[in-house]
């Protein structure tokens, strides 16, 4: 009955669901669009279209040191106020990024506009999501992240049309609106937890608005320096380290999906295309993957990922055209699944309270891994001058991955022993 409770009440939030959509939208932008923009802009300004995407590598360290700044000040300051600042960054770093006529500013502003929507969508967005949905954060943020493939779907498409309509200089213009529609529901319709605005975590029944004291983060697990502890322990780093091969995998395959289609024949339309359909079927797999989360655990979805990423890399190589877009679908799914996890093992493990600090650590680790990604399958294509080399290593990379996952979780995700925070 809790249950069908919570359930029917999920709307009163919807200022936050949609605001987060948005915000998870915007975090691939920046990369999903070279797989145009590189091109286009190799034809407008003479710049080398290679060197633009070995750039989001580069851009992909800056996630790592936002990510680390948003994580150590999430649990210090107002999740919501963050999100401002770096909604605000993410459109100058925009606005730099269109109007540059050198490359090395367009270069600086990529890493701006990349690690502000990183540590916007990635690391902050879950911190209000885990306040207002503590133990429904598995289906909330399955149903979120779907902004992720539709963003790596439509972003070139989106960048595209604002090439068309206003130039080289005003193609991330659509991209600056989306941003500035979430900031306004971020202003005016969402808070940093749902106590403030009369609803009770998870249920969202009506209650009196009062302020949840959140200066005591990492109490629910005993310990007021939970991030110092976790940097201290061996098994949640290794955890983190290895969960960061689903980032290097998705990363590094969706900017550079385009190419591939054109490497097996597909027009530059029929890619875009084929991108935007496999990000639909994305979609369903990110909500599915967030409701396998909760029913039967984040380790289960986590395995699931490292799975259907060799699944992919399979029906990718097989050069048949059902199953090319059956595996872009699924990377998709993957690019969802690798962004949920985190979220659900810091929620499931320690709690509403000590979210923010294991999360903060957790995921810039994950993405410090990450970073390598599109470089990673850049750098193999290009030695070999085919993708399929480096699809293959992909494959091999998950592989290695699954492997070390289920020998470090056998005993459970924290190890035997180890309860959760929340029971």
């Amino acid at each position: 009955m809790a249950n069908q409770t919570a359930r029917s009440h999920y709307l009163r939030a919807w200022p936050l669901l949609v605001f987060s959509v948005l915000c998870y939208f915007i975090t691939s932008t920046v990369a999903s669009s070279m797989n145009i923009a590189a091109v286009l802009l190799e034809q407008t300004r003479g710049w080398d279209g290679v060197l633009i995407t070995s750039m989001i590598s580069v851009a992909s360290v800056g996630n790592v040191v936002a990510g680390f700044i948003a994580g150590r000040a999430c649990s210090k300051v107002s999740a919501k106020r963050l999100c401002v600042l770096w909604g605000v960054l993410y459109i100058a770093g925009l606005a730099l990024m269109g109007i540059s006529k050198e490359f090395a500013l367009f270069s600086v502003s990529m890493v701006v506009a990349n690690a502000a929507s990183s540590a916007l969508g990635y690391n902050t967005v879950p911190v209000l999501l885990a306040n207002w949905f503590p133990t429904k954060k598995g289906t909330v943020q399955g149903f979120v992240s779907m902004g992720i493939p539709l963003g790596a779907g439509f972003a070139s498409i989106v960048y595209n049309i604002g090439f068309n309509a206003l130039g080289v200089d005003g193609a991330f213009v659509p991209f600056m609106v989306i941003a500035a529609i979430a900031l306004a529901l971020l202003a005016f319709g969402i808070s940093d937890t749902p106590e403030e605005r009369g609803l009770v975590p998870d249920t969202l029944e009506r209650c009196e608005p009062h302020k949840v004291d959140r200066s005591q983060a990492g109490e629910a697990v005993g310990d007021k320096n939970l991030a110092s502890q976790l940097l201290r322990n061996p098994r949640f780093i290794l955890l983190s380290l290895v969960l960061g091969i689903q980032l290097i995998f998705s990363g590094g395959l969706m900017v550079q999906l385009a190419p591939r289609l054109i490497e097996l024949g597909y027009t530059m339309d029929e890619a875009l295309g084929a991108m935007l359909a496999s990000a639909l079927f994305a979609c369903a797999g990110s909500f599915i993957c967030g409701v396998i989360g909760d029913k039967f655990g984040s380790r289960v979805g986590a395995i699931l990922s490292f799975v259907l990423g060799i699944v992919a890399i399979a029906l990718n190589l097989s050069g048949n055209s059902a199953c090319v877009f059956a595996s872009l679908a699924l990377i998709g799914v993957v690019v969802g699944g690798a962004d949920n996890w985190p979220v659900n093992i810091c929620a499931e493990y320690f709690g509403r309270e000590g979210f923010a600090s294991s999360f903060g650590l957790m995921l810039p680790i994950i993405q410090l891994v990450g970073a390598i990604g599109p470089s990673f399958f850049a750098l193999i294509s290009g030695a070999t001058g085919s993708y399929v080399v480096s699809y293959i290593a992909g494959a091999a990379l998950m592989a290695a991955g699954l492997v070390a996952f289920l020998a470090l979780t056998r005993n459970g995700m924290l190890g035997e022993g180890e309860a959760k925070a929340n029971d």
